[in-house]
């Protein structure tokens, strides 16, 4: 029960920080609508719009930056003063990292969720159509990777700007071998293979498949992937976290 008191308490002050709220809303469907606007001229009439491209991808991208929003929740300086009592209750230093984890993605689950269906039913963004509930748990399951990357990272550095600064390196290059503003392909046979180390590229890739081709081949083995790199970033966490660092 305190456990749930202690998620309830940090994920509320998540929805107090407006800059949180409209980065987790808003800022995807901006990113959609503008950059699919200023690229519509490179699709032509076939089945796939700029805004289906960049509407899988910069969800994906999203997805992903909700590390960042990890951080703040976990280690924002007023945040961490709001929280200085927790470290001294009785709770396991596991409540601790894993509360400010799991509150961050219930709002990632939440807001994503709402956003491919506004995007697929309002905006008539191809999500899936009757496979988007697919394409759902993909994304959820890339925020729950993009929120234990973040949490790591605040666990190793203790001070969120340092664990941001960071932490966009791996971000930048999930990005960039994901294929997220363009496919890698284009860069030559070794760039492709490499760009499997990234889960990006797997959620995107079978993001596609499921879309477009109805095919599931690599669905499983794709969750599977990014399940196993949120539980490594989670072991890491309860391996070097210690509370009274926190304070």
């Amino acid at each position: 029960m305190n456990f749930i008191k202690i998620v309830k308490f940090d994920f509320m002050n998540i929805l107090r920080n407006p800059m949180l709220l409209i980065l987790n809303t808003v800022f995807p469907l901006i990113l959609i609508g503008v950059i699919g606007f200023v690229t519509k001229g490179g699709y032509g009439a076939g089945s796939v719009s700029s805004y289906d491209y960049y509407g899988v991808t910069m969800m994906i991208f999203t997805a992903l930056l909700i590390a960042m929003t990890a951080t703040n929740t976990f280690m924002e300086e007023k945040v961490k003063r709001g929280n200085t009592r927790i470290t001294y209750a009785p709770v396991s230093k596991t409540e601790i990292y894993l509360s400010k984890l799991i509150s961050t993605y219930i709002l990632g689950t939440v807001s994503y969720s709402v956003i491919l269906c506004v995007g697929q039913y309002l905006f008539h963004i191809n999500f899936g159509g009757k496979n988007i509930l697919y394409i759902m748990l993909l994304i959820n399951i890339l925020s729950l990777f993009g929120c234990s990357l973040g949490t790591m990272f605040c666990c190793i550095f203790k001070n969120e700007e340092a664990a941001n600064s960071v932490m966009q390196i791996p971000i930048l290059l999930f990005v960039f071998f994901g294929g997220i503003f363009f496919p890698v392909a284009s860069l030559g046979k070794i760039v492709e293979t490499i760009s499997y180390i990234s889960p990006v590229k797997w959620i995107t890739e079978c993001a596609f498949k499921v879309i477009y081709d109805n095919d599931f081949s690599i669905y499983l083995p794709t969750l599977a992937i990014v399940l196993f790199g949120a539980i490594i970033c989670i072991i890491i966490c309860e391996i070097i976290f210690k509370p009274e660092e926190y304070v």
